[in-house]
């Protein structure tokens, strides 16, 4: 379960998602009627006193931490009136729906293109979603060839995930193929966990080992869980792959910046 921070904003996301605006009260964080015990928890990890406080430094938590992303808060909050405005519909739409598939292992497929089309809004270059099961290229054969047109120059280990552990190979704007940077991003359609993550790059690690042009250790590893990454969830030590979330598919506020010292 996404911190209570998390939680708050997946429900905004969910009662905004639809409608341009509307206010927002404790009532819809009550469960048949009952307590709000996500306001509650809100509360405390907030450190506020009222739940209007609450809500109104969680907004701010919301909004820092999408600036980190370089992303903008995807609504706007009138902490006088308690009114929500959605400002970015497509992203909020996309927050309802991967919330709705969390960690329900048949809906992974639907993870994945998820991630691809957002991602898609957010990188330059070209997103191959690549994962199992496809709607074209099903075969060993098949799939290989396409990977060849990629850079690929010998087959992929294709064990029981069918895909050489891949899911989303994203080709950097730069270099010429078989020299094209790659950037290979693992789906994972549940809660942040850095053992799964390892799991899931040793396949794809070794696929990348195949490749032409590029070492291994050129390409760059993410894996994208259906969760919310933030400083206080990762560890110290160095992790051999880039960690994500969904707001890392957020939408950027400029595409590019320059930064001459």
């Amino acid at each position: 379960m996404p911190a209570p921070l998390f939680e708050f904003f997946e429900v905004i996301a969910e009662e905004i998602s639809s409608e341009s605006s509307r206010v927002i009260s404790r009532a819809q964080f009550e469960i048949d009627g009952q307590e709000a015990p996500l306001l509650d928890d809100l509360k405390r990890e907030m450190r506020a006193s009222s739940t209007e406080e609450a809500m109104q430094r969680a907004v701010e938590g919301l909004r820092e931490h999408f600036a980190g992303k370089g992303a903008k808060l995807p609504f706007d909050f009138d902490p006088a009136t308690g009114r929500f405005t959605a400002l970015d519909h497509e992203f909020l739409e996309f927050i309802k729906n991967m919330r709705s598939i969390r960690s329900i292992g048949k809906r992974a497929q639907d993870f994945e293109r998820g991630v691809a089309v957002r991602l898609g809004t957010r990188a330059t270059g070209t997103v191959h979603r690549v994962g199992h099961p496809r709607t074209h290229k099903k075969g060993k054969a098949s799939f290989n060839a396409y990977l060849k047109k990629l850079g690929f120059a010998r087959p992929v280990l294709l064990g029981k995930e069918k895909d050489g552990g891949f899911d989303i190979l994203w080709l950097l704007p730069i270099g010429t193929i078989p020299h094209r940077p790659i950037v290979s991003v693992q789906c994972k359609n549940g809660e942040f966990d850095i053992e799964e993550a390892d799991r899931s790059v040793g396949a794809g690690s070794r696929s990348l080992g195949q490749h032409a042009g590029l070492l291994p250790d050129v390409h760059v590893p993410c894996v994208l869980f259906n969760d919310y990454i933030y400083p206080q969830r990762l560890t110290a030590k160095p992790l051999n792959f880039v960690p994500l979330g969904l707001t890392d598919l957020a939408g950027l506020v400029q595409k590019i910046s320059v930064v001459c010292i």
